[in-house]
């Protein structure tokens, strides 16, 4: 599954190792916090595992953890939150897929991110 960035928020970048995604319908307030995606196929019933990896470009970053909502999320709203540090069980984020390794991706609008699923 494939999407490409349309839209960086201005305060998509923060001290937090973290970026937001949604699909393109995200509020004005959604917007400037977040980075805007567009799927190029409709998303039915895709699965990602921990081992699975995610494609920045061709900046690779291998799954550590999936949250229970993100294929729901991302199937109705196109929303991740890609988490750049070690899953704490404590402190889970249930629409979060962590990743590894542990620094944030250098990111441009009109970039492809490539969700790369082994099932």
């Amino acid at each position: 599954m494939k999407s490409k960035i349309v839209h960086v928020g201005k305060d998509a970048f923060s001290k937090e190792p973290i970026l937001i995604l949604f699909g393109e319908d995200a509020t004005d307030a959604i917007r400037d916090v977040s980075l805007l995606q567009r799927f190029e196929e409709d998303i039915r019933d895709f699965q990602l595992q921990i081992g699975d990896h995610i494609y920045f470009g061709d900046q690779v970053y291998t799954i550590t953890h999936v949250g229970k909502s993100v294929s729901a999320n991302l199937m109705s709203l196109g929303h991740v939150t890609f988490v750049f540090k070690p899953f704490d069980p404590q402190n889970i984020i249930e629409t979060s897929i962590y990743l590894s390794p542990y620094n944030l991706p250098e990111v441009v609008t009109g970039m492809t991110i490539t969700y790369q699923s082994s099932l």
